[in-house]
């Protein structure tokens, strides 16, 4: 054990990224020296403290049961996060901060490892920026700005709704292969397609790379979001072909209902994120946790 954790600790060494390292019992092992930078500790002082120390006190709960859904998953799978969350630093001060998750196991423990990039510069302020920025520039989709106002309202009013987190598989040998002109077709279409299976009073929208999101208005519960998200995976993976490239790309969905699997923005995105993944690790197209109702495919 001790020499598996040295060659981790001399990997995280040289990752420019803040990234601290979880055991089953959620206190922290592992920390490297850019931890500083994010959240002003030393990587001593982190080691053997609870990670929620981290966290701003009013996520605590919520990520608790998160985070024993991930830990829970029957192999390791990275996560990629690409919407802000807050994080708690030395100062007392909030700080978005973009999370990458897996899952290792080292002499039989699992553990969790979180990769943390400070998120301030690309975050913009809601009520500061333009209308435009609503939307996104390749697809013409929605973007993250459009969806964090939009779940606002709909949070404020008490309004059900689903939330719908989605990752394209099978789309990078595309990119890599034949270039991001294709890929950026490829992603325009399938933006196309996400379009036709949502109403007037749903929105859909893209986060980022090959990541999507669409919220479903009065979607209140499992057994209502299950035909909804089949339907989209099924029309997201029908044969294509854009320019002289033919093929077919699939996806995983992860979904969260607002109010049953939270009730902030934050949680919602979290709960949606964690859902995508355990779809992904179970080869399934769409997968909701257990609560209200199992949705899974």
């Amino acid at each position: 054990m001790k020499d598996a954790v040295s060659t981790l600790r001399n990997l995280l060494e040289v990752l420019p990224d803040a990234c601290i390292v979880v055991d089953e019992s959620g206190k922290i092992v592992l920390a490297n020296p850019a931890v500083r930078r994010v959240f002003g500790y030393m990587p001593d002082e982190l080691i053997g403290r609870e990670h929620q120390m981290l966290l701003p006190q009013r996520y605590r709960e919520s990520h608790a049961r998160l985070q024993a859904q991930f830990m829970r998953g029957a192999q390791a799978a990275a996560m990629s996060a690409r919407p802000s969350l807050p994080a708690l630093a030395k100062s007392g001060d909030e700080v978005p901060v973009s999370i990458a998750l897996a899952t290792i196991e080292l002499d039989g423990a699992r553990y969790a490892v979180a990769i943390v990039r400070d998120a301030t510069p690309a975050r913009a302020r809601p009520s500061d920026a333009p209308p435009q920025s609503q939307s996104d520039a390749l697809t013409t989709l929605g973007n993250r700005l459009g969806l964090s106002r939009r779940m606002q309202r709909a949070i404020a009013a008490g309004r059900p709704f689903a939330l719908l987190f989605l990752n394209l598989a099978r789309f990078r040998p595309f990119n890599e292969q034949h270039g991001h002109r294709i890929g950026d077709e490829i992603l325009r279409m399938v933006a196309r397609r996400i379009q036709t299976q949502v109403r007037a009073d749903d929105l859909a929208v893209r986060i980022g790379g090959d990541e999507f999101a669409v919220l479903l208005d009065g979607v209140a519960s499992a057994a209502l979001l299950e035909p909804r998200a089949v339907a989209l995976a099924d029309s997201i993976a029908q044969p294509f072909r854009v320019s002289d490239v033919s093929g077919t790309v699939g996806v995983n969905i992860g979904g969260a209902l607002f109010p049953r699997d939270g009730r902030s923005e934050d949680d919602l995105l979290l709960a949606a994120n964690l859902a995508m993944y355990r779809a992904k690790r179970s080869s399934r197209a769409f997968w909701i946790e257990p609560g209200g109702g199992d949705a899974k495919r």
